[in-house]
């Protein structure tokens, strides 16, 4: 029986990377990703690397029937979320698209989760979530500040929804 992860913006560097250590370590990945951030030059070396053309649903992980159809057709044993947008200097130019997408996404996909009983759920963060602080090394324990940019605010807020979501 295969165990299946959604992973969103599997196309990307990370998601790349995570789709072919997911495959190597006996599960059935299945990339959600509509290029905006990625190349579709990836898929060619995925399909190197993992003997045949990777699970890829070209959809936006913002589109809630989209998601839903996916849910409907797989059975998620979890959810690795990469796919944002990342540019902090275009996040202060473009506040509202990085809200709308890194949010409601990140929304979307928890709704749905819960929904499915996909068990785990894995957020990627970043460390823009500790503003500028006080200290060159940054630990978990860090404390936050404010962040510094719309995509830091972002990622700081996600921390917070993905928190209060595992309460549901």
């Amino acid at each position: 029986m295969n165990k299946y992860v959604l992973v969103t913006g599997g196309a990307g560097y990370i998601g790349s990377h995570t789709v072919v250590a997911l495959q190597q370590q006996g599960y059935t990945p299945v990339i959600a990703d509509d290029f905006r951030n990625a190349n579709k030059i990836v898929l060619g070396g995925l399909r190197s690397i993992l003997g045949h053309d990777p699970l890829l649903y070209p959809i936006d992980i913002c589109d809630k029937q989209a998601l839903t159809d996916l849910f409907d057709k797989y059975t998620f044993e979890g959810v690795i979320h990469f796919a944002a947008y990342k540019a902090v200097g275009e996040s202060v130019e473009l506040p509202l698209d990085y809200y709308q997408n890194n949010l409601f996404s990140l929304v979307h996909l928890l709704q749905m989760s819960v929904k499915y009983n996909a068990k785990h759920f894995i957020f990627s963060s970043s460390c823009t979530v500790y503003g500028n602080p006080d200290t060159t090394r940054v630990t978990e324990a860090t404390p936050l500040q404010t962040a510094a940019s719309p995509y830091g605010a972002t990622k700081q807020m996600g921390e917070v929804i993905v928190k209060d979501a595992a309460h549901t």
